[in-house]
């Protein structure tokens, strides 16, 4: 186990998780926000051979969500090593039969609250798509404040597949953070 929040077990992913990531990654309503319409064209083969090839850390590898009453796989997490200038980007994705429990936002605060407590990251980072408005709503529950937009676009050997990703950039500096802990 990484983590645990009330509702939730976050651990690491193994090869026996196949199933949840192939459901996950290959379902329209989950991958269109990050510029997958059709879903992620991947094989269970392809992601057996990642997780089991994973990092041994917690950052920077497939975490599973699932509910601490049963043991239900219910999604997927990352938590992420901060880059060089001291910015973290998690990130989560749940199943859609989980969607409008609060379990995105009870996995996302405990995911920004590990990356401040076990990580020197100055700030913890994400980039909702502008029309996914749960998503933005978490960034908010959070503390995180809108700081600029974008549109990420995929390399040309991937057009065929993907979309371009109109989003917001959202950011919780760790000032913010410990000064929301404190009250």
């Amino acid at each position: 186990m990484v983590f645990e929040t009330a509702r939730l077990v976050v651990r690491a992913a193994g090869e026996e998780d196949v199933d949840l990531f192939y459901a996950l990654w290959t379902d329209p309503r989950v991958m269109k926000n990050v510029g997958f319409p059709e879903g992620l064209p991947v094989t269970r083969d392809g992601l057996k051979e990642t997780l089991s090839s994973q990092r041994s850390s917690e950052f920077d590898r497939l975490l599973v969500v699932q509910l601490k009453a049963t043991g239900r796989a219910i999604g997927e997490c990352k938590l992420s090593s901060p880059d060089m200038n001291g910015v973290a980007e998690p990130d989560v994705k749940l199943l859609p039969e989980s969607w409008g429990h609060r379990y995105g936002v009870e996995t996302w605060r405990a995911l920004v609250d590990y990356q401040f407590t076990h990580t020197e990251c100055m700030a913890v980072q994400a980039t909702p798509n502008v029309n996914n408005i749960p998503s933005i709503k978490m960034q908010e529950a959070v503390g995180a404040v809108r700081v600029s937009e974008g549109v990420h676009r995929f390399p040309d050997s991937m057009k065929h597949y993907t979309t371009p990703v109109p989003h917001y950039v959202f950011r919780l500096n760790r000032s913010n953070w410990k000064h929301s802990r404190a009250t």
